[in-house]
């Protein structure tokens, strides 16, 4: 019986170590064989930029389905209808595990995405987050030009108001950058939920410390909210954000009792 679960948690790690070198080497080679081909051809930037995406979106969905392949994860999800009004919305998540965006990014038609600025200087990633056309979170007026600019394109601007993964057994803590931009723009928010049991690929774990057992991830779209809606005084716009900060943070705390 011993030696059967040490040898599952070798294969395991093996496993995850194989999908996460797979995941890197494809980034860094298609930065390097593929987007300069992309990027060669005709067009405007923003379309070689939606070209890239829509390339990253079927790399990011095989990475997925390796993971689940191997029985590492198993990816449920819940009211995946509303996907289909996510074009021009906010798509506001929590961040449980290191892989949510990759799994969003794959789901959302039209996505685009707010990064942490280090992704940009990660050697691997770096080319794909330029290629794409992602939207650096470095600095305020960036984030708000960036993601005004993808929401005019009827883009989903996939955004995680944590700025980093959730700690366990943590409420969340939102940023208040995503609510600037949701009240200056005026987006509606598609809110979800994502659960992940047993944890894995949590903040400050390293990636070799897995569960031992497959991590089932449920990832809940509730619904679209409108910003105008939720906060008094919307044209006090730093103020609306504040007021909308807050009034998110407690409702996905008690989102995340409901569907935890």
């Amino acid at each position: 019986m011993w030696f059967k679960t040490r040898l599952d948690r070798c294969w395991r790690v093996a496993a995850t170590g194989f999908c996460f070198s797979f995941f890197f080497a494809g980034g860094l080679l298609q930065s390097l064989l593929v987007f300069p081909v992309i990027y060669a051809l005709p067009g405007a930037k923003d379309k070689k930029a939606r070209r890239v995406r829509s390339l990253q979106q079927r790399t990011f969905a095989g990475f997925v389905q390796l993971m689940q392949l191997f029985g590492l994860i198993r990816v449920t999800l819940h009211n995946s209808e509303l996907l289909a009004q996510s074009p021009g919305c906010l798509v506001v998540a929590n961040h449980p595990t290191l892989i949510d965006v990759v799994i969003l990014f794959a789901k959302l038609p039209q996505a685009n995405c707010v990064v942490k600025g280090e992704l940009w200087r990660n050697r691997y990633l770096k080319g794909v987050m330029r290629a794409a056309g992602f939207i650096s979170n470095d600095s305020g007026e960036r984030l708000l030009r960036g993601c005004q600019q993808a929401l005019s394109r009827d883009e989903a601007v996939l955004i995680f108001p944590e700025g980093s993964r959730t700690a366990a057994g943590k409420a969340p803590s939102f940023k208040r950058g995503f609510a600037n931009i949701a009240v200056r723009t005026g987006a509606p928010i598609l809110t979800t939920f994502i659960t992940c049991n047993p944890l894995t690929l949590t903040k400050g774990a390293p990636w070799y410390r897995i569960p031992p057992r497959r991590a089932e991830i449920n990832i809940y779209f509730a619904e679209l909210l409108q910003p105008q809606t939720l906060v008094d005084d919307f044209e006090d716009k730093p103020r609306a954000a504040r007021l909308l900060t807050r009034h998110l943070e407690s409702y996905f705390e008690e989102g995340l009792k409901r569907y935890g």
